[in-house]
């Protein structure tokens, strides 16, 4: 195991032991923006979190989240456009919520107050199900609706469950893939894919994102006939 990974796991194995987070200075990322389903005041303190409050620190390696409502996370000098890879490594606690969490490209319109925000997020849940939906203001459709998939890691009720998340846009598709398995494929005329990218965490999700990748691709690459 490469020295990096075990950091990971270390932080992870301190955070799944206990619902309290290791005894160090956690802040909220200042530099990142999100948007909750319903109104919610953001935490850096997982400890007796209200209905209406949630739980985001950098905790490194990567960032915890803890949700109460649903989430969208997001660095607004961050977009993509064109051709570009996202890759994200997620470690998802017990808990007995059905939500979703993953990551989302083509984010529109994010900022609180919004009445048109947009965007399509790939997404797993707990019982090792995978979609991607696109949420068009207060809508929510299904590009790919749930499915199975042997890519994703199902959680097993103790300890984490390690998911890797990683969205392709090639020139004529966008790419879909679990732990470097490909779950799903779309046109590219399908999924508006240019604007801002992040992480999406449903309702009541515990989570540890511990690394969020972005490559542009410069060179040409061939083209499926």
């Amino acid at each position: 195991m490469s020295r990096f990974m075990s950091a990971v796991c270390a932080a992870v194995v301190v955070c799944a032991g206990s619902t309290a987070l290791p005894a160090m200075q956690l802040q909220t990322p200042t530099n990142w923006k999100w948007r909750t389903d319903s109104p919610a005041t953001v935490r850096d303190t997982d400890k007796d979190l209200a209905a209406d409050q949630w739980f985001y620190v950098a905790m490194p390696p990567g960032w915890h989240i803890t949700s109460k409502p649903g989430v969208v996370l997001y660095n607004p000098t961050h977009t993509g456009s064109g051709l570009f890879r996202l890759q994200s490594q997620a470690f998802l606690f017990p808990g007995d919520s059905t939500a979703e969490y993953g990551i989302f490209i083509g984010g529109r319109d994010l900022e609180p107050g919004s009445t048109t925000p947009s965007y399509t997020a790939f997404v797993a849940r707990r019982d090792g199900r995978i979609a991607v939906l696109k949420r068009q203001g207060e809508t929510t459709t299904p590009l790919v609706d749930w499915k199975a998939n042997d890519g994703a890691v199902a959680h097993p009720g103790e300890g984490t469950a390690r998911n890797i998340f990683t969205v392709e846009v090639l020139d004529a598709d966008v790419v879909f893939s679990m732990n470097e398995k490909e779950v799903a494929r779309l046109p590219k005329a399908q999924v508006t894919t240019d604007g801002l990218f992040g992480l999406r965490a449903g309702a009541n999700m515990n989570l540890h994102v511990s690394t969020f990748d972005a490559t542009y691709v410069l060179a040409p690459v061939p083209v499926k006939k």
